[in-house]
């Protein structure tokens, strides 16, 4: 028997069963009466809408990622191809472990005639601008009134400021690169990083997080139509929330740690009934909106297995 899995699988289902106890029983069905003496509905078309426009931002991300694979491997990946990579690695999110969505993301890339190496460079260094863009915008735009017991935190959130501008500097970030490809067995990058790039994808990965913010607050006013939030507080709710479920790597996709801050979150301006279905109605909303293009490239492009013994990942 292998303990160690034994020990990780038992405490992912701990954590499940806490966020679970604390999220759906404690906060929601506790207060199930109360919740139909507040102002809340779901309103299916403004929810609809705001999935599809998400979705639609989630293809910009796709995009993005195929700039990263042509600077890095000197490829070409086709714009639908690329969309199809993203789409259906990023399902590894619900497996224990981040790795997972990498992994494939890097597996698939590499059908494209990218290296292995470079393969899995750029799907690393994709996720990590995304990140590092997310936390700029949620630290900038998140109120210290929204943050609870984390308010003096974001007191101190300009000393994030210098990591930033630390990995956008190319002479660093090429080093670490290349480290990374020794300790892994591999040769160096052949092309270097030049801070154009590194520029170009920070914003542009900036401006999908204002576009995800957007997306979350129409959904939050399709739930709460009253919601006194603006667009800017949905915005760093969204991102501070998203990135600390995304680090929560024992969990799978980030489930209740994501939903847990958003309660946390959304509570100051809405009470913590109505923050907590909030809450849960997202991951319904969130996981359509990644689930809709996955089943219509899939569809269209047929599973990854098939298409590569056809030999169509191949083509450039």
């Amino acid at each position: 028997m292998n303990w160690k899995k034994t020990a990780v699988r038992a405490g992912q289902i701990l954590i499940l069963f806490v966020l679970g106890y604390y999220l759906i029983y404690h906060n929601l069905l506790l207060n199930w009466r109360k919740l139909g003496e507040l102002d809340w509905q779901l309103r299916p078309l403004p929810f609809f809408l705001s999935m599809l426009g998400i979705s639609a931002i989630f293809l910009v991300n796709t995009q993005i990622w195929r700039m990263v694979v042509l600077a890095m491997g000197g490829v070409s990946v086709r714009p639908w191809r690329a969309a199809y990579i993203w789409f259906v690695s990023n399902l590894g999110r619900y497996l224990p472990g981040k790795v997972w969505q990498i992994a494939g993301m890097a597996a698939m890339a590499r059908g494209e005639g990218l290296s292995a190496m470079d393969a899995a460079a750029s799907s690393v260094l994709n996720h990590v601008i995304l990140m590092l863009a997310g936390m700029m915008i949620g630290l900038a735009l998140l109120p210290d009134s929204l943050a609870g017991a984390f308010g003096h935190v974001l007191q101190w959130s300009w000393v994030a400021a210098p990591l930033i501008v630390v990995f956008l500097y190319p002479p660093v970030l090429n080093r670490l690169l290349n480290l990374a490809a020794r300790l892994a067995g591999k040769p160096p990058l052949t092309r270097k990083l030049s801070f154009g790039n590194l520029l170009v994808w920070f914003v542009l990965n900036s401006l999908v997080w204002l576009g995800y913010g957007i997306c979350f607050h129409w959904f939050i006013l399709s739930v709460v139509p009253s919601a006194s939030l603006a667009w800017t507080d949905s915005t760093g709710i969204y991102a501070v929330g998203y990135i600390i479920g995304f680090l929560a790597i024992i969990v799978p996709g980030g489930i209740g740690v994501r939903e847990g801050m958003f309660t946390l979150l959304l509570t100051a301006s809405m009470g913590k009934e109505v923050a907590t279905l909030v809450a849960l109605f997202s991951r319904l909303w969130l996981t359509l909106a990644e689930l809709v293009p996955v089943a219509v490239l899939l569809a269209v492009g047929g599973l990854p297995g098939r298409m590569y013994k056809t030999g169509e990942g191949s083509e450039q």
